[in-house]
């Protein structure tokens, strides 16, 4: 999942930690089109937890807390 700052900046990749039940609810109403093993999703916003900001600005370790 791409993840990106409030005001629009590129935050990094969140590859794990959001439970199975979560996505399901989003997916299930955000999906724009599927291709192959792909689900092109909408915008959401989540709250996440994560360890520090990296060199580069980006979250370190992203974990998935909850939707918004």
């Amino acid at each position: 999942m791409l993840l990106a700052f409030e005001d629009g900046r590129y935050a990094g990749v969140m590859e794990l930690g959001v439970p199975r039940l979560a996505r399901q609810h989003v997916y299930s109403k955000t999906v724009i089109r599927e291709e192959n093993d792909f689900a092109f999703i909408g915008p959401v916003k989540c709250r996440v937890k994560y360890r520090n900001l990296t060199k580069a600005g980006l979250l370190r370790l992203p974990s998935f807390v909850e939707w918004i």
